[in-house]
């Protein structure tokens, strides 16, 4: 591949990595707004937010900092330009939604559609990181260690996801963390689409913004 297409397919693949951050950051803020509970990452950096008198984005960038260190003597295989930007733009992201659906007052809603305000969320984290981590250009620290841990325990990625869910939002509730049915339906849900959203974008998104996948693709089909 030459230097033009290179550049062409960074770029691309820059776009797609900030717009899998964005959606899912989205689903992290509906979380928040919805106040019955959130994702793991989103409860554990609660936490920290709390703990630490910061945003919930800064706390969110330092969580995913200190699992980035984990992440490299794990695997540090996994990192690459997609781990930089997750780690240094997902806060952001967060900062700017969390106040756009704060404004809604949707914690003041009944409880039904705070609900399907959580299964939206929900929708959200795992449509976003499914596309994130289907443009296969390093995992985000989350994502890096749910993956290592598929290949060491020969567990699928749902299954990994869940005990890592299981993990970080206990910490994040004992830090005083809000929790509730928005987590459980994190906890146990988020795994299943982030798996889902991945297949599908490898098969059918990553190939039409990348015109050689597109071409594998078919031959493979053939």
């Amino acid at each position: 591949m030459n230097t033009p297409k290179k550049i062409i397919r960074l770029f691309v693949n820059i776009l797609l990595i900030e717009l899998g951050l964005a959606i899912s950051s989205a689903g992290t803020a509906l979380f928040y707004a919805a106040d019955l509970g959130s994702g793991a990452m989103a409860t554990f950096s609660d936490g920290l937010h709390l703990l630490l008198n910061i945003t919930y984005g800064d706390a969110n960038m330092l969580a995913n900092i200190v699992l980035l260190v984990a992440l490299f003597f794990l695997k540090r295989s996994y990192i690459n330009i997609g781990t930089v930007l997750c780690v240094f733009t997902i806060g952001p992201w967060v900062n700017l939604f969390t106040p756009m659906f704060a404004q809604m007052n949707i914690a003041e809603m009944n409880l039904v559609i705070r609900i399907l305000i959580s299964l939206a969320g929900t929708a959200c984290m795992g449509i976003g990181l499914g596309l994130y981590v289907a443009v296969d250009c390093g995992l985000g620290a989350m994502e890096g260690i749910v993956m290592y841990c598929r290949e060491k325990f020969h567990m699928s990625v749902g299954l990994a996801k869940i005990i890592q869910d299981v993990v970080l939002t206990l910490p994040g509730i004992l830090l005083g963390a809000a929790w509730g049915v928005g987590t459980l339906i994190a906890m146990f849900c988020t795994g299943p689409v982030l798996q889902a959203s991945s297949k599908f974008c490898k098969a059918h998104l990553i190939p039409l913004c990348r015109p050689e996948n597109r071409t594998e693709f078919r031959a493979k089909e053939a």
